[in-house]
């Protein structure tokens, strides 16, 4: 794929791509890649990780009065200093948690990497597993990424390894189809997942009710699927595999 022929900058000034494929970016210009991969995936996992669930009213409240502040700020100002506070103090609060085992993530799919790179940066004792059909690690070593550090050493390590690991963290790229690749997976294994797949015009095999019945199967009780989707047909695909839903301003979140 011709990344660099194929590159748009977001309102955040960071950097995205336009697939021609799939017809679509991956990324939304109008908040940039580094705030939407911060908005729509990373702070309601780490919300769900500290308060464990969200199947609580209170709880789902918290996150929507949390969501509303901090939307109101980023109208005005188009600034994430409030939601940069959010995510210091669940990240600290996080890791005096006494985990008998690393947080399990689900990135759909790898992409360009903001999801599974920003996880890395948030969670420190995770495994993340990334599956990607398309294969273009070694173009991605010198993107101009935001905010990511050692980003061209991740992807370095990707590439020659398929896992890149530090200390209690782990990322492992799964190059491959994605459905193949879940149906390897035990039931109740993943904690968290990224559901960041192209839209469901575009990719349906990965947005339609079976996808999500696997999903379902192999989520533990409790978990989190966080998504840029709001669209009634795939709430409903989500519904009829026996997850609850929770639609809001910058997408939605799926929970058991």
């Amino acid at each position: 794929m011709a990344i660099y022929n194929n590159i748009i900058q977001g309102v955040d000034k960071s950097f995205s791509v336009y697939n021609a494929t799939y017809k679509q970016s991956y990324h939304s210009k109008s908040l940039g890649a580094y705030t939407e991969t911060l908005l729509k995936h990373i702070y309601p996992a780490l919300f769900f990780q500290q308060y464990g669930s969200f199947c609580d009213e209170n709880t789902r409240k918290s996150f929507l009065t949390q969501v509303d502040s901090i939307q109101k700020y980023y109208k005005i100002n188009t600034d994430l200093t409030p939601l940069q506070h959010i995510l210091k103090t669940l990240t600290e609060s996080i890791q005096t948690q006494n985990l008998t085992r690393p947080l399990r993530i689900l990135d759909i799919c790898f992409g360009l990497g903001y999801n599974a790179m920003l996880s890395l940066k948030y969670f420190q004792t995770c495994e993340i597993y990334s599956p990607e059909k398309d294969y273009f690690l070694q173009e991605l070593y010198n993107f101009p990424y935001h905010n990511i550090a050692q980003s061209k050493t991740i992807l370095h390590t990707l590439h020659t390894h398929s896992l890149y690991q530090n200390n209690t963290q782990t990322l492992y790229y799964l190059h491959g189809d994605a459905l193949k690749i879940l149906s390897s997976f035990s039931a109740g294994f993943f904690d968290i997942v990224f559901q960041d797949a192209f839209s469901q015009a575009h990719n349906k095999e990965l947005w339609d009710a079976k996808y999500f019945q696997t999903l379902y199967n192999i989520t533990k009780t409790p978990c989190i699927i966080t998504t840029y989707a709001k669209a009634k047909v795939v709430l409903e695909a989500a519904q009829k595999a026996g997850f609850k839903t929770l639609k809001y301003v910058w997408g939605s979140v799926f929970y058991k």
